[in-house]
């Protein structure tokens, strides 16, 4: 299964004084405080911690599964009175900033990571990069999109074994396009019928929001493994 995303949130209060602390600290333990921040919906999780150079700033990090649950939240703390509170004991106003991870990959391995995942038994691994509106044509020239490629997936006439990817045979980014050539190995069952087969792959792939995602896909016609592999 793909790993569940997260929108993160960091947020940091400055507190007048160590009297101003103390009565943060015992908010965020009273039965208004943290405790209704987990059991919200959406929340991961939530975490408190003290700066080691300013003891009176508390750094809050947050996991949600949405902005909106979060802003959700965030609007609750409003109406209930606790923004509130909390302009009493801050020295400035809170600094609440969504983060996310920083990725250190070039553009050619993030690509890469989208190929080895597409290529990953578990179909829904491969499925998180595919585009709302992209195209996969089979050898046949028939094209799927991506409901079309969940279904194929889940009919019980398919099992698949195992899918690994045997090298990359070609990988240009342009911008915010690339293309990728791949030969795979898979060994799958379809209506009862043994199916082990090398295969030779294209997809396009376009960078939305910072990541890369599949537009177009094209399969080849399998070979058996016992015969002279592609060349390129």
């Amino acid at each position: 299964m793909s790993e569940k995303k997260s929108y993160r949130v960091c947020a940091v209060f400055t507190l007048k004084d160590a009297e101003s602390k103390n009565r943060f600290i015992a908010f965020g333990k009273g039965e208004n405080g943290l405790s209704v921040t987990r059991s919200w919906n959406g929340c991961q999780s939530i975490e408190m911690y003290e700066s080691q150079e300013n003891p009176n700033k508390i750094i809050i990090w947050q996991m949600w599964d949405s902005k909106e649950d979060q802003e959700s939240y965030v609007q609750h703390r409003h109406e209930d009175g606790t923004f509130d509170l909390l302009g009493q004991l801050v020295a400035c106003p809170p600094e609440i900033n969504p983060i996310k991870e920083m990725v250190m990959k070039t553009d050619e391995e993030m690509v890469e990571d989208v190929v080895r995942d597409m290529c990953h038994k578990d179909y829904e691994v491969g499925m998180q990069h595919m585009g709302d509106d992209c195209v996969f044509v089979r050898p046949s020239g028939n094209p799927l999109n991506k409901e079309g490629w969940k279904q194929m997936m889940t009919n019980d006439d398919v099992k698949v074994e195992s899918n690994d990817l045997v090298t990359i045979n070609k990988l240009k980014v342009n911008g915010d396009m690339a293309y990728v050539c791949y030969t795979t190995h898979g060994k799958f069952n379809y209506k009862g019928t043994a199916n082990d087969d090398i295969a030779v792959l294209t997809s396009v792939l376009q960078r939305v929001n910072g990541k890369w995602q599949i537009v177009h896909g094209q399969r080849s016609t399998g070979r058996s493994p016992s015969e002279p592999a592609p060349s390129f």
